[in-house]
């Protein structure tokens, strides 16, 4: 090849070299946020930017504008968000209930919880597989594991919570509120949760009563016929919540507020913030009938509806368990005469 073939070769990789290193300094000159150039001036008004100002900032805020900001999550143990994914369903709900030793010793309530999705309609004994049992003690903890297979010992308590707590005692009050904490914490790893008391007996699937337009479900002590209505009395030992920015931040603000209300439980807080919620965070409630999550506070025992039964408005350990020994044995002949019908 002759010198003059190569030198009309090397021509234009030479302008293409020298185009770049001219184009790559433009975009420097143009484009860094450090740059003192007179060029400054027209980056700002190419951008759009108006007046004088830190330019990278401007973009950052227009570049951000419509995005959440990461909400920093608090402290958890990886064992617990290990057995929330090991335990959900494959939608990625999950069922959650606390106990402690007092609620877990022989024939006690944990016994009695168990038992009802044995005793349910509709095969809901595989929800078990979806349950996680939280453990406020040691002794919670041992005796979970010697029934269940998803239970998780909650070490992290400010009292003593093994025994039988007075109502609205100091013990019961830090007692109701750790479960507040978890549901943040289950909502923050992408999972919906639907948490029961350990009280609640489960007849048929409560899933059924849980509407897809609500950002959250809560049980009633007292329905009144609309379940969007903020004067249904609330009861949060059944409550269901999806895994939405919008629900993280009502969790945060419920568990804020108990600052202003130190002295009650979180059912009562959320009663003093239920309208605040709505209007804030234009949070959509469902309140479930009490036809389909019944109790003792408004009574129903039309088992031809009923999917729970929480035996609230009972005070005392003996009497609730008394009372849900005779409510069983009532199911169980509903159930023996309804299937010789």
């Amino acid at each position: 090849m002759s010198i003059e073939n190569i030198e009309k070769r090397k021509t234009p990789i030479f302008h293409y070299g020298i185009t770049f290193f001219l184009a790559a300094t433009l975009f420097v000159c143009v484009f860094s946020p450090d740059s003192k150039n007179p060029l400054d001036r027209f980056r700002r008004d190419w951008l759009g930017a108006k007046g004088p100002g830190n330019t990278t900032e401007e973009m950052e805020k227009l570049c951000t504008k419509n995005l959440v900001p990461p909400q920093p999550q608090e402290s958890h143990d990886d064992n617990f968000t290990m057995m929330i994914r090991k335990a959900a369903m494959d939608d990625k709900r999950v069922i959650l209930t606390e106990v402690n030793e007092a609620f877990s010793a022989p024939n006690s309530m944990l016994d009695l919880f168990l038992e009802s999705f044995h005793n349910g309609e509709d095969n809901i004994t595989h929800l078990l597989d979806h349950l996680v049992i939280v453990a406020m003690d040691q002794k919670a903890f041992e005796k979970c594991k010697s029934v269940h297979h998803y239970c998780y010992l909650h070490e992290d308590v400010g009292s003593d919570l093994s025994s039988e707590n007075v109502y609205m005692s100091k013990a019961y009050i830090d007692l109701v509120w750790t479960k507040v904490r978890l549901w943040q914490l289950i909502l923050e790893q992408g999972y919906s949760f639907l948490f029961t008391d350990i009280d609640v007996m489960w007849f048929r699937d409560p899933f059924r009563h849980i509407s897809v337009y609500a950002d959250l479900t809560i049980a009633t002590d007292r329905f009144f016929g609309n379940p969007e209505d903020h004067s249904n009395h609330p009861n949060t030992g059944i409550v269901y919540a999806k895994p939405t920015e919008k629900n993280i931040e009502v969790l945060k603000y419920w568990r804020e507020a108990r600052q202003r209300f130190p002295t009650t439980n979180e059912q009562t807080v959320y009663h003093e913030i239920k309208y605040e919620l709505s209007s804030k965070f234009d949070l959509k409630i469902q309140y479930v009938s009490t036809e389909y999550w019944g109790n003792f506070c408004q009574p129903n025992k039309n088992f031809t509806k009923l999917a729970t039964f929480h035996p609230c408005c009972l005070v005392g350990l003996e009497k609730k368990i008394a009372q849900i020994k005779i409510m069983t044995e009532e199911w169980k002949k509903y159930k023996s005469i309804s299937l010789k019908s």
